[in-house]
């Protein structure tokens, strides 16, 4: 019987877990908790800022429109939590606000130029 490769994304380690260093896939039905429903909030708007980086750098044009509200609800709703599930979350919006100032800084620099002779 031919062997199949199989491939599971896996979340890294987080909260208790992160402690035993294991990982969980990220297949499995997460509990749904405040703390939780803010670290996928968290996860989406990063893989949002990857894809956006990702255009920037590629030279595509992006529309930014309505991000700055995601970002605000994420906010509150971390302001939500109790204050350990609060410290708990802390490196994840620290590490969403260091994409954040990447991508800031992409959109800032001037556009390349275009080397094709006119003709």
């Amino acid at each position: 019987m031919p062997q199949v490769a199989v491939h599971v994304l896996f979340r890294p380690p987080s909260g208790e877990d992160a402690r035993s260093g294991f990982a969980e896939p990220s297949g499995f039905p997460q509990p749904d908790t405040p703390i939780a429903r803010v670290r996928d909030y968290a996860g989406s708007l990063a893989r949002t800022l990857g894809l956006a980086g990702a255009l920037v750098e590629a030279g595509r044009r992006i529309d930014l429109a309505g991000l700055d509200s995601q970002v605000g609800l994420l906010c509150a709703r971390a302001l939500d939590l109790d204050p350990e599930e609060g410290r708990q979350v802390r490196a994840d919006l620290i590490a969403l606000r260091e994409m954040l100032d990447a991508l800031a800084a992409l959109l800032a620099r001037p556009p390349p130029v275009d080397d094709a002779p006119d003709g």
